[in-house]
């Protein structure tokens, strides 16, 4: 078993920002403050489908516009923070019982740096900040908003097959 096998052999959860991976990081804000939309990409939600079957899919995020509803819609979990995200990341990890080595964090800017630097896997977009990339262990090979978590789910296949033939 190489490192990486290893490695992603004991993942059991994914914890991911929202703006910067299912969207293209742009927010639309109108004179009031007021966010009237985010466009987000729907085969990244049938790959998300897809990764809960052998993984615990969470999100966190700085944002809570729009985004808050929509995972409660499509019933998954979301946490916020607007000035710090890692003791959420933190609470997070106490909710599921889990390690810092059982996380994979995608992240894609600044605010996702600590909670990447906390976790030993983080993962993030090709057009993510420098500081993102140079904490990454891999840089998924898809920009921000254009199939982030499809490009994840090619990325654990392999390793969700080995889950599959062993259970």
């Amino acid at each position: 078993m190489t490192g990486l096998e290893e490695t992603l052999g004991k993942l059991k959860i994914i914890v991911s920002e929202v703006d910067g991976i299912l969207t293209m990081g742009e927010v639309p804000i109108d004179e009031l403050g007021n966010v009237p939309f985010k466009k987000f990409l729907i085969k990244d939600f049938e790959a998300i489908n897809i990764l809960k079957k052998s993984f615990k899919v969470v999100f966190l995020s700085s944002d809570n516009s729009i985004s808050y509803h929509l995972m409660r819609r499509k019933n998954i979990p979301f946490y916020y923070d607007p000035r710090d995200k890692k003791p959420k990341l933190i609470e997070i990890m106490k909710r599921y019982g889990v390690s810092p080595e059982q996380v994979m964090y995608i992240g894609y800017t600044y605010s996702d740096v600590p909670c990447m630097r906390m976790v030993p896997f983080s993962v993030c977009p090709d057009d993510a900040v420098s500081d993102v990339i140079n904490v990454s262990v891999s840089t998924l090979p898809v920009l921000s908003g254009s199939g982030v978590f499809c490009a994840l789910y090619d990325f654990l296949k392999p390793e969700i097959q080995r889950r599959l033939k062993s259970e």
